[in-house]
């Protein structure tokens, strides 16, 4: 496969999974051509037209020639010059040549914008019920906030490793969280948990989470008890850029969600769902990761690429062979 071709698949794949529908994310990239289209000078010369076919702000194709073919790719869920010379030395030890390094969490550009897919937060939280002007409008100053706090970090430090290797780098992360967020809501739906235990159950029973909790990284309850009744389970937390509002909480627990299913979660987050008597269950953040890595991941298997795993990502084929 080429580069280009590689990262357009993985975009492709995150639209299929996305919560908001294939429909609804082409009427975004829509939008976002005609309002280009209305900009002048500065404004649109400034303008990322990358912008205009990519709706996952996250994830970004940041060194390489996109033509370049790649047989071989070093994928890992943090990419840090760290794991740009592991790509090297692999090369040395193993005699095979590393064509491109994939990493899940952003860099680069993809990492100033993280906050930018945030929004598709309010339309998982509108599938379970919350309205979309509650959540928008406690998400608002969330947004702002991850914003201001990914602002001073060295975002190109991987990047500028990888040009003086000559490796080509790019990264996607909400098409995978997509992709592990669909896998997941289709587990819950069809094992139907009644109680908080079951749903532990349920994600242990996945081949990354199974082999995450060898190490003592697997689901865990972080808010009520194995035997707590589950009621309404929502899979939240999982994709959306990073974590949402802490005063969500109240509002599930008035709309009727009894459970959450949840990558992470922050301690006073964790402490709004104490006080409002919702479940969290948290699945594990490399494992959940992984998860939706690897169905992206699958799919360049099965043209012929190779995956050589690193950096916390549990590599797990579901391609029959």
């Amino acid at each position: 496969m080429k580069l280009k071709e590689i990262f357009d698949l993985a975009i492709q794949v995150g639209i299929d999974h996305d919560p908001r529908g294939r429909e609804k994310v082409e009427h975004i990239l829509v939008r976002r051509r005609e309002d280009y289209g209305g900009l002048t000078g500065r404004k649109k010369e400034e303008y990322d037209l990358e912008r205009l076919t990519n709706p996952y702000s996250d994830s970004s194709l940041d060194f390489g020639d996109p033509k370049t073919e790649v047989k071989t790719v070093l994928a890992g869920i943090d990419i840090d010059p760290g794991e740009v010379v592991l790509a090297k030395e692999y090369e040395r030890v193993s005699g095979k040549k590393i064509d491109l390094i994939i990493g899940h969490h952003p860099i680069g550009k993809a990492y100033t914008r993280l906050h930018e897919v945030m929004d598709i937060q309010i339309d998982v939280l509108a599938r379970a019920g919350i309205p979309e002007n509650i959540s928008e409008g406690l998400l608002r100053e969330r947004v702002t906030q991850v914003a201001r706090n990914v602002a001073p970090i060295n975002h190109y430090q991987p990047i500028d490793a990888a040009r003086l290797l000559n490796i080509p780098i790019l990264n996607f992360h909400t098409p995978a969280d997509n992709s592990a967020w669909h896998f997941l809501e289709e587990v819950i739906e069809r094992k139907k948990p009644e109680r908080v235990g079951e749903v532990v159950e349920a994600i242990k029973e996945i081949p990354e989470f199974k082999e995450a909790v060898k190490l003592n990284a697997g689901p865990m309850i972080f808010v009520g008890s194995e035997d707590a009744r589950a009621g309404k389970v929502i899979v939240s937390g999982f994709t959306g850029g990073t974590s949402g509002s802490d005063e969500i909480y109240e509002r599930m627990s008035h709309y009727g969600i009894g459970t959450e299913v949840a990558m992470h979660i922050r301690e006073r987050a964790r402490e709004f769902a104490m006080k409002h008597f919702v479940n969290v269950v948290i699945a594990g953040h490399m494992a959940s990761d992984s998860l939706g890595f690897n169905i992206i991941m699958d799919e360049l298997e099965k043209r012929g690429v190779e995956i050589v795993p690193c950096s916390g990502f549990i590599r797990h084929s579901r391609v029959k062979k």
